[in-house]
């Protein structure tokens, strides 16, 4: 009655990354902290005291060693998966942590933990792919899709 019908694990991972939702775990690791996963709004600072705490008040003062964020692939079929690195003045500076094909935009995009420096959206990724040739990506803002929102509002409303 409501049109609904059921999917598949990948079609949520799809749907998932098109958002930008994070899959703990993948595209973060035991190193990461909730700043350099772009989830800093998560912490509630202004609190009295959590476990925790003081360690998470040293990270933020540090700065952060590595950032994730979204991109959109310039090339449609190129050979990149997760887990490939991004490469900077021949260096590593950071690796993809998801990536997809996404029908609905009609573009592979992806998340990725890279150094600060290649964070603004617009910056270019070298990331070599699984050919070991330079492929290139550029770091966009998230969500990919619906970043209004309006597609999960009521329309009745």
């Amino acid at each position: 009655e409501q049109g609904l019908q059921p999917f598949g694990v990948e079609a949520q991972r799809q749907l998932r990354l098109e958002k930008g939702h994070i899959i703990v775990s993948q595209d973060t690791d035991g190193l990461s902290n909730p700043y350099e996963a772009s989830m800093g709004w998560s912490v509630k600072s202004d609190k009295p005291f959590f476990v925790g705490q003081r360690s998470l008040q040293i990270l933020k003062a540090r700065g952060p060693r590595q950032l994730l964020v979204g991109f959109e692939l310039t090339q449609a079929q190129a050979p990149v998966s997760e887990c490939h690195l991004i490469i900077s003045a021949g260096d590593i500076a950071g690796r993809i942590t998801s990536i997809g094909s996404s029908a609905t935009l009609g573009k592979t995009i992806g998340l990725a933990m890279v150094k600060p420096a290649l964070a603004a959206a617009g910056t270019r990724l070298h990331i070599r792919g699984e050919d070991g040739a330079e492929h290139t990506a550029v770091v966009v803002s998230t969500p990919f899709y619906d970043p209004a929102n309006s597609r999960q509002k009521d329309k009745a409303s």
